[in-house]
């Protein structure tokens, strides 16, 4: 459920237990401030995943990607089909290839923060590419990004060469109403997708190319710098996780960048998630 209120509750449960750590992914980073505030007073260490931009009430917020790096790499792959079919030479600042981006919601934080990179990126680097509208909150929806799309073939026809699904759900619904109008080789569609739903859509060349990071990955990330901490250590650039490598430190956050790149079938069954 995203619904905060059991998860708040859960965190107060093991306060009262006296754990000596909590790792959490938040569903409101904001409505967790009050117990996460309570448990480090408790001398707690409290650690979070997937929320570095709520950091007040926490010791770390602990991300397997470098976010930067993610916004930008869709746009990078859309260039890159371009550039392998020869269309690249067909677009330029004033006949842009067009692009829509598909976001969970419009509030949640990291979707918007990876969409908003890449749209500097492609003012910054790529000028013949141009986002068609704003971008939509359907995402966490197969059947929603599925009819948004539908739409927006509709409503800009050959205009529309690619989307970006922020949001794993995004890039499946993209997919699907890419292969109903049989415009595979037509429309891209890339953005971060898990493996074991993307593998189809990749081998029928609905989906262009995807990314994620491995739930697995920040889990054991979390817990070991928890330990860490407990143990006295300083947590610092540098500092290496056995398996993962070393970390890098902003403000708050701890990034181990450990991107997962899918631009085949065979890419994605090999992560195995």
């Amino acid at each position: 459920t995203a619904d905060p209120a059991p998860q708040v509750q859960m965190v107060e449960d093991l306060v009262t237990r006296g754990v000596n750590a909590v790792c959490v992914v938040p569903n409101d980073a904001k409505a967790l401030v009050p117990v996460f505030t309570k448990a480090r007073e408790k001398g707690i260490v409290v650690l979070t995943h997937e929320s570095p931009f709520e950091t007040e009430a926490i010791d770390w917020d602990i991300e397997t990607i470098d976010s930067v790096q993610f916004g930008k790499n869709p746009i990078d792959a859309i260039v890159k089909k371009l550039e392998e079919t020869g269309e690249i030479k067909n677009y330029s600042p004033e006949n842009p290839a067009g692009f829509v981006m598909l976001v969970g919601s419009l509030t949640v934080p990291l979707h918007n923060y990876w969409a908003d990179v890449a749209l500097d990126y492609v003012k910054e680097k790529y000028p013949f590419l141009k986002e068609l509208t704003s971008r939509l909150p359907t995402a966490e929806s197969v059947e929603d990004s599925r009819s948004a799309v539908l739409d927006l073939i509709t409503t800009y026809g050959d205009q529309f060469k690619a989307v970006i699904g922020w949001g794993s759900l995004g890039p499946i619904g993209a997919a699907q109403a890419v292969a109903e109008k049989g415009m595979e080789d037509k429309i891209i569609v890339v953005g971060d997708a898990i493996p074991s739903t993307v593998v189809p859509y990749l081998a029928t060349g609905a989906v262009d190319w995807a990314q994620l990071w491995d739930p697995k990955d920040a889990g054991y990330a979390m817990v070991y710098i928890a330990k860490a901490i407990l143990d006295g250590q300083e947590i610092k650039p540098g500092l290496e996780i056995p398996g993962l490598g070393p970390i890098d430190v902003k403000d708050k956050v701890v990034i181990v960048n450990q991107i997962k790149i899918m631009d085949t079938a065979e890419a994605a069954e090999k992560l195995g998630f």
